[in-house]
């Protein structure tokens, strides 16, 4: 039977199947509906908090199978007299081509949730991800997109490996955690690359590190333009104006993990070993005047020619 086919009483596609110490992670079938409905019951007050469950879309679930949306369901080895289901993974919007990337989403269920069967199933999906066609699905980037207030999810993330990529505004139309009030969500993003994996738990972030310097005697009227600039590449800014001394600015500019927006007024001597000092390269840092009331088209000019500096 192709993948691509919605599965009938319990036929498996052995290539997108995984067997792990204490869960099985297999395509759903029909046979699973039983299960789904009391496991997605019996969980329902939890998953409400940031998710919309519902026990009877089991059926909507198999139509839905394709090359651009796999769900995988992880089941207990020893079910312990229960329903035995013990979550649910879709990794949905799959794009291969140059992309080779997904999203994941997922629900734990109970009496399962909390005793790491379900990080043991969420570990073999994401080596379904990265396997090659077609024991796997031949990915190369998994995103998996968390309401800030949902650490418990986020901590899962995180302890597999992913890493902190971003914040996306107005994510997802879903409920609230303490009001259940549908709304847009914002949601931070974690990644994780074929590349990295497997990858050591709660592996470091590694930030872009960026800088731009302006180097000459700051304006006094109006917002200074190191403000404005640093805000919309969202960097600190280190300032002569509230730290006379440059050695200090080349330190803080050392010790900042993303870099920042320096403001001084130095010979192109000390400009040069500053920059050295501090972890970059001269010739890559931008370096210029300060402008007096910039538009907002010259801020942002200034702020892309500084992310173009650091590809």
């Amino acid at each position: 039977m192709s993948s691509d086919t919605p599965l009938e009483h319990g036929s498996v596609p052995p290539a997108l199947s995984r067997m792990g110490e204490r869960v099985e992670v297999r395509p759903p079938t029909r046979a699973d509906t039983a299960a789904y409905a009391e496991a997605v019951t019996r969980s329902a007050r939890r998953l409400s908090d940031f998710a919309i469950p519902d026990p009877n879309n089991l059926g909507d679930v198999l139509a839905a199978q394709s090359p651009g949306y796999r769900t995988f369901m992880i089941r207990a080895r020893d079910p312990e007299g229960d329903h035995g289901l013990v979550g649910r993974v879709n990794v949905s919007n799959v794009v291969h081509g140059a992309f080779r990337s997904a999203t994941i989403g997922y629900d734990a269920y109970d009496p399962y949730a909390g005793r790491g069967l379900f990080a043991e199933g969420l570990e073999l999906v994401i080596d379904i991800a990265f396997s090659d066609e077609p024991s796997g699905m031949g990915l190369h980037r998994i995103e998996a997109n968390i309401q800030p207030t949902n650490s418990r999810s986020a901590g899962l993330v995180r302890n597999l490996g992913f890493v902190h990529e971003g914040f996306s505004r107005d994510y997802l139309y879903l409920p609230g955690r303490h009001d259940q009030r549908r709304a847009w969500r914002d949601h931070d993003r974690y990644a994780m690359l074929s590349s990295d994996w497997p990858a050591v738990p709660y592996r470091p972030h590694r930030p872009h590190r960026m800088a731009l310097i302006i180097n000459g005697v700051p304006g006094v009227d109006g917002k200074p333009l190191a403000n404005l600039v640093a805000a919309e590449l969202s960097l600190p800014v280190f300032s002569v104006r509230n730290v006379p001394d440059a050695a200090v600015l080349w330190e803080l500019l050392r010790q900042s993990p993303v870099g920042g927006v320096v403001e001084c007024h130095v010979s192109p001597v000390e400009l040069r070993i500053g920059i050295a000092r501090a972890g970059f390269e001269a010739g890559q840092v931008p370096v210029i005047e300060p402008v007096a009331d910039p538009t907002k088209r010259e801020v942002v000019d200034i702020a892309l020619r500084v992310r173009a500096a650091f590809p």
